[in-house]
């Protein structure tokens, strides 16, 4: 017997007012779906345990069999896992997104966190603005990896897991309220706006009409995974197909086979 799941992560979105108060899942037309909703059995499962923060990352590693109150260790750490990075005991993986903050306001605090991805910056345009970055800020402590388009990881070895807010969960807001308590990253995050606010691909991104990478912001921090393999634990032979860095982490983490490009899959018997 061999199964397929189809995750829809993040689907449904929320209401537009463009779409007269409907989600995009809620306005589509989905044939396909209905059909399958109409002749098959349909259910509810909670997949993320009680008292957990609900996200793609506890989501699917419970989806897919690995209970998140044993395994889960951390977001970052499963996307570093995806592009290579190698984490010892006692370093903690941190997101380091770059983003675009307001930048009419003096002090850092009192800008505005407008937009999470900076436009969906291109993976070639954000390798370059972290290798400013990294000749900036980097050293033996911190070491920052570049990942695909505004996702990219810090390593802090021997560091803390500190709380830390995700950026596209307080879009158009005021960040004062929402920068890290640990004086260390706070740092990096001001001083990575000082290097990053005139950088000539930033100038040139403003020139185009785009929204400028113009601050790091760290999110998702967590310490090494360690997760047993697919194939060990069910006894049954797995492909993940996913475009996104976090899912591939998972799927590197779990010894699956996975691939990025979804016109593949049918080379897969």
């Amino acid at each position: 017997m061999k199964y397929v799941v189809v995750l829809g992560d993040g689907m449904a979105d929320e209401p537009l007012e463009a779409l007269g108060g409907k989600t995009p899942l809620a306005y589509a037309k989905t044939p396909a779906m209905d059909l399958l909703a109409k002749t098959g059995d349909i259910g509810m499962a909670r997949t993320v345990p009680e008292g957990m923060s609900p996200g793609s990352d506890t989501a699917n590693l419970s989806i897919m069999g690995y209970n998140p109150e044993i395994y889960y260790s951390g977001r970052s750490p499963l996307e570093a896992l995806n592009i290579g990075v190698s984490m010892e005991e006692g370093d903690v993986a941190i997101r380091a997104n770059l983003v675009t903050l307001s930048e009419k306001e003096e002090n850092y605090e009192e800008k505005h966190l407008l937009d999470h991805s900076a436009d969906e910056i291109s993976t070639e345009e954000a390798s370059a603005l972290l290798e400013a970055v990294k000749e900036g800020l980097e050293n033996q402590e911190f070491q920052f990896y570049a990942g695909t388009s505004y996702r990219h990881c810090l390593i802090w070895k021997h560091g803390n897991v500190v709380p830390l807010t995700p950026p596209h969960d307080i879009r158009e807001r005021e960040i004062k309220n929402y920068l890290p308590d640990e004086e260390l990253l706070l740092a990096m995050q001001k001083e990575s706006y000082k290097i990053l606010e005139n950088h000539p691909i930033n100038q040139k991104r403003r020139e185009k009409g785009l929204n400028p990478a113009n601050s790091l912001w760290f999110w998702g921090a967590g310490t090494k995974p360690s997760l047993s393999s697919f194939e060990g634990k069910f006894h049954k032979k797995g492909v993940m197909i996913s475009a996104v860095d976090l899912l591939k982490g998972i799927a590197v983490g779990l010894s699956l086979i996975h691939i990025s490009e979804p016109t593949r899959l049918r080379c897969i018997s």
